[in-house]
């Protein structure tokens, strides 16, 4: 009899001369340190009791009736040893699941951390035909007097390193899983002013894709370096598919801003996104959802405005705090319907092998009023009328913006589009409502298990009304619009390690002149690496290559 078969026999027949003898010998089902000591000495005193029941009965005492019991036994056993790694892997109060996380032993309290590492390379060639560093001699005005040099002396070609973006997030729930935060911190890059060779105080940088520098405020990408407060929330389950949000968040608006930047299928957001994102926000959020459908609702300080004091940014103009943020009032909006998939699969825009069919319709709307509040003696004495042209979404106007959306998981492949339009009204002094569209369409497909191949056309443009002409030479096919631009770009995205690490490349062609720099809820262009063209420009390129890291 080999030792392992003795060894299982010794642990079987002890059992059942523990049962013959009448010994309690019933093994312990509990997964504490004090158990375990109990168990082995159990085992030791068992094993004991085998060796002097084998001395006194000898070697002949394995009958095929007890190789039977010793067979049942010895399932029991090993049945028991996984009920108590199952025990043991539920209990657990640290480790790493989607993220690293700390738990009470109750799950009444959890922390998870999660990070986002974001750095690019990107080359931008602006191919205006007057953008050389040329200058103009004043010498006249004395020897020691400084050249002027055009269009601010910025070259045609910018290029350079950057960490585009560097997050923390931490999440979970307290007292009970009901009550969930989510607090996340960003470390932005400084954007600054990239205009070109425009006056912004002409208007040629104003409203209908023109915006007025400085546009909102946000906390998000579009914000002046620095730590910023991007998500800072708290949000309670109320049953039945509803649940209430309150503080900062994203939102509720635009597909395209509402996936994350890290499931992005380019390095970067779209610049017709720019135009139209509402960004973050802070307010009141009521969500309900089920298997199909999902619902936001939303009261807030208006798009972009994040993180501001409660009472900065509203009243009449001549409040030096007007315009710093802020909107009188702020509905926002969002349904979606998931035709046939699940939800986790609507976190990204990628589909990769392997992967079920899904399809998801969406839509959304954004209604504020600005918060500048001009007096009707301001717009008589406004002889320019530059004061009441509005500049974002925080100026003296009525702001109506919504979307439609539907993104199509394919296993391996995706399509997304988009349609967005804005209209401004009630604009002091009588003017015409503005109207502005954008349209998205892009597609992705797997070459292989970890790389994708994506490809996106974006198009955007404002009609042309009084008080909102075009700038010089902003013609396109013998229109007079304000702005008309189409982007396209190309690309790939190589899944290093799942989509933990993940290696972007992608180059993007604007073939009209990039006029705004901030869109109408002062998003800023500087983040797509793009750069504001001005007039007589005649379109870039744009080449971005990226590594990001998630944990």
């Amino acid at each position: 009899m080999s030792t392992r078969l003795l060894h299982s026999a010794t642990l079987a027949v002890a059992a059942l001369a523990a049962n013959a003898f009448a010994a309690d010998a019933t093994v312990s089902a509990t997964t504490t340190a004090a158990a375990t000591t109990n168990d082995a000495a159990r085992i030791a005193a068992l094993e004991k009791a085998v060796s002097d029941l084998m001395q006194e009965k000898g070697e002949n005492w394995l009958t095929a009736q007890r190789a039977s019991e010793i067979r049942s036994v010895v399932q029991d056993v090993l049945s028991d040893a996984d009920t108590r790694a199952n025990l043991a892997g539920t209990s657990a109060t640290a480790g790493y699941d989607d993220g690293f996380f700390i738990a009470s032993p109750d799950g009444n309290f959890k922390l998870k951390v999660n990070g986002q590492l974001q750095n690019r390379f990107a080359y931008n060639w602006l191919s205006t035909r007057d953008m050389e560093n040329s200058r103009t001699d004043t010498a006249s005005s004395g020897p020691n007097t400084p050249y002027t040099f055009e269009n601010q002396g910025i070259a045609k070609a910018a290029y350079g390193f950057e960490t585009r973006r560097a997050k923390l997030a931490f999440s979970g729930h307290v007292v009970d899983p009901g009550w969930q935060y989510e607090i996340e911190l960003a470390y932005q890059q400084f954007f600054g002013s990239n205009e070109i060779g425009t006056n912004a105080a002409t208007g040629a940088n104003s409203i209908s894709g023109k915006l007025a520098e400085g546009g909102g405020v946000s906390g998000g990408d579009n914000y002046a370096g620095g730590f910023t407060l991007e998500n800072g929330y708290i949000e309670r389950e109320l049953g039945n598919g509803f649940s209430l949000r309150v503080g900062q968040f994203k939102s509720p608006f635009l597909r395209e801003w509402l996936v994350s930047s890290k499931y992005q299928l380019a390095a970067e957001r779209s610049i017709v996104n720019t135009l139209f994102s509402t960004g973050w926000t802070q307010g009141l959020e009521l969500d309900w959802h089920n298997d199909q459908f999902h619902t936001a609702l939303s009261y807030n300080d208006g798009a972009n405005n994040a993180n501001l004091g409660s009472v900065s940014g509203t009243g009449n103009q001549n409040n030096t705090n007007a315009g710093v943020g802020s909107a009188q009032w702020a509905f926002t909006g969002r349904a979606d319907w998931l035709v046939f998939g699940n939800w986790k699969q609507m976190n990204d825009f990628s589909s990769m092998r392997g992967e079920a069919a899904a399809l998801l319709l969406g839509g959304g709307l954004n209604w504020q009023r600005g918060g500048q509040d001009f007096t009707d003696t301001q717009v008589v004495n406004d002889t320019t009328g530059s004061s009441t042209t509005p500049a974002s979404g925080n100026s003296d106007a009525t702001f109506l913006t919504w979307t439609l959306d539907a993104t199509w998981d394919l296993g391996g492949a995706s399509i997304y589009g988009a349609w967005m339009m804005n209209t401004t009204y009630s604009i002091p002094g009588g003017r015409e409502n503005i109207n502005s569209f954008g349209a998205l369409v892009q597609g992705a497909y797997f070459i292989s298990d970890t790389v994708e191949l994506f490809a996106r056309w974006e198009w955007m443009n404002t009609e042309d009304t009084p008080g909102n002409e075009p700038s010089a030479d902003i013609s396109v096919n013998g229109s007079n619009d304000a702005f008309v631009n189409n982007i396209g770009t190309v690309g790939l995205n190589w899944y290093l390690s799942g989509r933990s690490v993940k290696f972007t490349s992608d180059v993007g062609v604007s073939w009209n002149p990039q006029i705004f720099q901030t869109g109408l809820y002062g998003d800023n262009i500087a983040g797509a690496d793009y750069r504001t063209e001005g007039e007589g420009g005649g379109g870039q390129i744009v080449a971005r290559t990226q590594l990001q890291l998630l944990f």
